[in-house]
């Protein structure tokens, strides 16, 4: 048996958490998957998640308040009572702890002997890197700055390219979604929570106002108070989606013309080195325009990404007027083939090769059901 520590809920939106969890399931293992703690809940709840059967959510109150100031025996003590606890609960031994987070369980000797896994997705998850990395057996990251990051403190880090839930279903809209792209004009789409600050709103009002000849789609939650709304609200040639199930973005993904990436990349490399949104967005072949984006500063050929930020418009401008050429079959083909390489099945099978190279994939192997 597997546990899954995530720092998101699950079924909130799927992330790559889930994918992993999702992706274990379905290679013969039981998953639990930790949420974050719900205050005022009485004790441990184990569920089946509605579509996997062999993953299960976990729910339980904060282990002990204020856990991170007591001292190191004491704490680790004391989350291995729970965790004995929990295979009480689920009438089963926990194999291997898979950490993707480190503001809770980041001394990962709690776990005793089983196998200790630290993967951390985002730069800015930020509390106890240092402990969470020295006491894992393996760790693992997505950009180069955070292995930089974990390997002075683990020799054992590697970098595991975000991952890509490829849909096997129709990539359609229902009915009422299709008609707003039936205007026969050009298409760009934006995915993602509009008012997070990495957001260049900006540049990406300008680019609203410089081509009232192209549809804006944004796709994701945005507050009316938020600057982007304030600023493109009263757009003619945008429409705002809000957030839409996670099943549906792939076909709105191949509906659009253009995808957009559009971050404050001057100020926040290292945070913005690899979106996750990226991937979804190969795995649909059509083209890309990014501000600076480091984990594809060698794979130029997957996408338009501009150095500068001022340069955006400029190359905007480029692809719209010659759109055929950059969203030819072949161009298409060879982003779709990047994203399949990178889906959660090869993923998780570069995972256990790095496991296996040191002798830890048994571990892994007893997580199955």
């Amino acid at each position: 048996m597997i546990l899954i520590i995530s720092p998101e809920s699950w079924g909130a939106h799927t992330v790559s958490k889930q994918h992993y969890a999702i992706t274990l399931g379905k290679a013969g293992c039981r998953v639990l998957f930790l949420n974050p703690p719900t205050k005022g809940l009485d004790g441990i709840q184990v569920e089946a998640t509605a579509e996997h059967s062999d993953v299960f959510e976990v729910n339980t109150p904060p282990v002990a308040k204020g856990l991170r100031f007591y001292p190191a025996r004491f704490r680790r003590w004391i989350e291995q009572r729970w965790l004995e606890r929990l295979e009480r609960e689920i009438g089963g031994i926990v194999k291997v702890v898979w950490l993707f987070e480190n503001s809770r369980f980041f001394d990962m000797k709690f776990a005793g002997e089983r196998l200790k896994i630290y993967h951390q997705v985002d730069l800015n998850q930020d509390f106890q890197v240092e402990r969470a990395a020295l006491t894992a057996d393996i760790c693992f990251s997505t950009t180069d700055f955070i292995s930089q990051k974990l390997q002075a403190f683990n020799k054992h880090t590697y970098k595991v390219h975000h991952g890509v839930f490829v849909a096997n279903n129709s990539r359609t809209l229902p009915d009422n979604l299709v008609n707003n792209f039936s205007s026969g004009k050009m298409h760009a789409g934006y995915i993602g929570n509009l008012d997070i600050p990495y957001v260049d709103v900006s540049l990406l009002s300008e680019l609203v106002k410089s081509f009232p000849e192209v549809i804006f789609h944004f796709v994701g939650s945005y507050s009316q108070t938020g600057e982007l709304y304030r600023a493109c609200s009263n757009a003619g040639n945008v429409i705002w989606w809000g957030r839409v199930e996670s099943t549906l973005i792939p076909a709105i993904l191949t509906q659009c013309d253009i995808l957009l990436i559009t971050y404050l990349a001057e100020n926040f490399r290292e945070q913005l080195a690899s979106p996750h949104k990226m991937m979804e967005y190969l795995a649909s072949g059509k083209i890309v325009v990014a501000t600076y984006t480091d984990e594809y500063k060698d794979k130029r050929q997957l996408l338009e990404m501009v150095d500068d930020s001022r340069d955006y418009l400029k190359t905007f401008s480029r692809v719209v007027e010659n759109l055929g050429e950059y969203n030819s079959l072949e161009k298409q083909e060879v982003r779709i083939e990047y994203a399949q390489q990178h889906s959660y099945d090869r993923q998780l099978d570069k995972i256990f090769a790095l496991l296996k190279k040191h002798d830890l994939d048994k571990k892994l192997l007893e997580g199955r059901a």
